[in-house]
């Protein structure tokens, strides 16, 4: 006695194996699209700098300038000093301020990527992409 089908179903099973790649990729695109607008803007760049960095079979990278993390998560209050200069100069709200150190008052959070996300695998259909993988591998 022998198994019917068995090829057909090795094939689908193998198919699908390999079905988090292109569910990554459609969740990072739409995590890209639905996200940007959640992001806060004061000059626009943090907005268009959101790019999808790789994707594999393991994970899918969101990648976007470095100061996403402080307009997420805040910064803590610290100190700012010169490295190597004598000193700070920037110009502030009565003309040029010549500094040795500045204290940063830091600032509250804005969060915005975890809701983006959610927002991005609300907007991806996992399980579609699994049964059209599952039907064409047979």
């Amino acid at each position: 006695m022998s198994l019917q089908g068995g090829r057909q179903l090795n094939a689908r099973l193998r198919a699908i194996k390999d079905v988090f790649k292109p569910v990554a990729r459609t969740w990072a695109k739409e995590t890209v699209k639905a996200g940007r607008p959640l992001v806060p803007v004061k000059t626009g760049r943090l907005r268009r700098s959101f790019k999808v960095k790789s994707v594999s079979g393991k994970r899918a990278v969101v990648g976007a300038h470095y100061t996403a993390y402080f307009v997420d998560a805040g910064p803590k209050p610290h100190i700012i000093k010169a490295k190597k200069a004598r000193g700070l100069v920037f110009q502030g709200r009565n003309g040029t301020v010549f500094a040795r150190a500045v204290h940063h008052r830091g600032y509250r959070g804005r969060p915005f990527r975890q809701r983006m996300a959610e927002e991005g695998l609300r907007q991806t259909p996992a399980a579609e992409e699994l049964v059209k993988l599952w039907n064409k591998a047979a």
